[in-house]
């Protein structure tokens, strides 16, 4: 199963063809529109198996499937925690979208502590964390190396760094160019799975999607009878 994350920066109903070229199975997009309230048919026909959460109509997390992968929501205990979607997925494993905003890594850990049931080997977790271990002096008591550490007695491990035999903070590919300047690069968006379930990861990097957003585009794929 082909799986793609990317944070759109917004204006997404005009993106997402694009996105759409990597022909995958599920999509996950943070800061994207709410399809429900969009005037555009061709988004709304894009968004026909989709899940969307957020406060403003315009600027929200996603999950977008092809109609075919079943998805059924999680119940899971939110404590208006912002932009996590919790998702069954072809009743088969469960997915979990970030987009870690406003409190970046801090609410990821807070997330955890109040659904720890969700964390372990039948989980891909996946989105815009903005976190890395080189702002961990920010964040001292719930920070992103504190989180790496959780993870990995849960039995999830960073895919890319697993595949790619990297560090965290060492990464040679990066996903985010503050304010779009390549001289700016940080490694923020993330795949969290079981180290034999992710097995090809990409970032794209290319121009082309510099000029549509600060971050770069995510695709991977999992092996689905591995749960």
């Amino acid at each position: 199963m082909k799986i793609v994350t990317w944070n759109s920066n917004m204006a997404f109903r005009n993106k997402y063809k694009e996105i759409s070229e990597f022909d995958a199975d599920i999509y996950v997009i943070c800061e994207c529109e709410d399809p429900d309230n969009t005037e555009s048919k061709k988004y709304k026909e894009f968004a026909s198996n989709s899940y969307w959460i957020g406060d403003n109509k315009n600027k929200g997390l996603g999950i977008f499937a092809k109609d075919n992968i079943k998805l059924e929501p999680i119940n899971d205990n939110n404590q208006g925690f912002r932009y996590f979607i919790p998702l069954r997925v072809n009743d088969t494993f469960n997915l979990l979208g970030i987009w870690a905003m406003p409190d970046y890594v801090e609410m990821i850990h807070d997330y955890y502590s109040a659904n720890r049931e969700l964390f372990n080997e039948n989980l891909v977790m996946c989105g815009d964390f903005n976190s890395s271990v080189l702002f961990d002096e920010e964040h001292k008591n719930k920070n992103f190396s504190m989180l790496l550490h959780y993870l990995k007695k849960d039995g999830l491990v960073g895919a890319y760094h697993h595949l790619k035999r990297e560090k965290h903070g060492k990464e040679s590919e990066n996903t985010f160019f503050y304010t779009k300047k390549l001289n700016h690069p940080f490694h923020l968006d993330h795949v969290f799975s079981a180290p034999y379930i992710t097995k090809d990861l990409q970032i794209i990097d290319n121009i082309k999607w510099i000029k549509m957003s600060d971050h770069l585009p995510v695709v991977f794929e999992i092996d689905e009878s591995k749960f």
